[in-house]
């Protein structure tokens, strides 16, 4: 638990840089943006699982949003599943995911994310993964996901199965221009 704890601390610190307004008056940022999610996790899976050595990893994961402030008041909360590929190991990760959110509502939104090298020590992934709604309920809206995903055992780096999966808190920001 005591490697959680600077991975956490980093992420409030970052949600708090990034969402400014958003956490501080959340009727204002929804005056501001399209949606803010302040309470989310994500549970990230990797085939083959991550090692010191890069290997191209299947991606999948799925995402839990509560706590959203909206321009759309009847939503409040989402789920998503999670799916990508990229060229990833321990140190770092550098591929692309698609995040299909299902709205408290029943809508849906398509979330592209292609990010760049993304460092992250023994499997530990503390980021701001950004990406563009392509399809459904705010579509066109620019996303931030600044998240603090980690692994229960960072030692799993030097074995032959690898890191197979990350979790922890994450922010969702769809922000429309």
């Amino acid at each position: 638990m005591k490697t959680r704890a600077p991975a956490v601390s980093a992420l409030v610190a970052l949600g708090v840089v990034l969402s400014g307004t958003i956490l501080a008056a959340p009727h204002a940022a929804a005056a501001l943006g399209t949606i803010t999610c302040a309470l989310g996790t994500n549970v990230v899976q990797f085939d083959p699982g991550l090692t010191y050595a890069v290997q191209d990893t299947r991606i999948t994961g799925q995402g839990l949003y509560t706590g959203c402030v909206a321009t759309d008041p009847h939503i409040t909360s989402g789920r998503s599943t999670i799916v990508g590929r990229g060229k990833l190991n321990c140190l770092t990760s550098d591929g692309s995911t698609v995040e299909k959110i299902t709205w408290n509502t029943g809508e849906k939104s398509t979330v592209e994310y292609s990010f760049g090298v993304i460092v992250q020590p023994a499997g530990e992934a503390v980021a701001v993964v950004t990406g563009t709604v392509t399809e459904g309920k705010f579509a066109g809206s620019l996303v931030a996901s600044p998240g603090a995903l980690t692994t229960l055992n960072p030692l799993a780096c030097s074995t032959p199965t690898g890191v197979q999966e990350i979790g922890g808190p994450v922010l969702l920001s769809l922000i429309s221009l």
